[in-house]
């Protein structure tokens, strides 16, 4: 055999093995650049009547431990879309929830932290009357109306019911963003005194006027 034949049978025997790791290489390097992130369902949405108050809940729902890079994704509506930029979260992740909110919600009594606060440029950041959540290029929900009593909210998997916000620590909370009524001043106590005060004093001197006549 001559030293030329020789080499290519050698490159021959070479490439499959070649080929082989090269394939292994691509798909391994796709898997590292969707892993940690691709898990994370939009679960949950909640609003005040006028937008102000608002969460976005996400849940991991693969059951996956090393889904961390939840944070690095954008979140976007038919009208807003904002990079998370909160970057990774430590393992496991499985099954946890990570929370989305406005400062007016993080504000509120009761709420958990939220993960990442919605710039104030993007709020309202969904349309109570229905819209599209979605998370990176990963998942996206389609949902109508949302209740905007300040009591509730709406669930993917069950409707509506009592808001639930839970964050990636796993504090969970319920809030009340309905409108404060205002308390009665004194002074509209005071007035309101004055008047039933007045009508009886007016109906006594009616009376005795027509007593008089009588």
């Amino acid at each position: 055999m001559s030293r030329a034949t020789s080499r290519s049978v050698r490159a021959l025997r070479l490439f499959p093995r070649s080929a082989s790791l090269s394939l292994c290489a691509a798909l391994a390097w796709g898997a590292a650049a969707s892993a940690g992130t691709h898990t994370w369902d939009v679960n949950e949405v909640y609003s005040n009547a006028d937008g102000s108050i608002q969460f976005v809940e996400l849940r991991e729902t693969g059951g996956l431990p090393n889904e961390t890079g939840v944070g690095n994704q954008t979140l976007s509506s038919t009208g807003e879309s904002f990079n998370m930029g909160a970057g990774s979260v430590s393992a496991p992740t499985t099954n946890k929830h990570y929370l989305i909110a406005t400062p007016a919600f993080a504000a509120l009594p009761g709420a958990p932290t939220p993960n990442v606060i919605i710039p104030a440029g993007n709020i309202p950041f969904f349309n109570t009357g229905g819209d599209t959540v979605t998370y990176g290029v990963y998942d996206s929900w389609n949902f109508g109306a949302v209740p905007t009593n300040g009591i509730d909210s709406l669930s993917r998997t069950t409707g509506v019911g009592a808001n639930s916000p839970t964050n990636y620590a796993g504090q969970t909370g319920s809030v009340n963003g309905s409108p404060a009524v205002p308390a009665s001043s004194p002074i509209g106590w005071s007035a309101a005194v004055l008047l039933v005060l007045a009508s009886w004093t007016a109906l006594v001197l009616r009376r005795r006027s027509a007593r008089v006549r009588a």
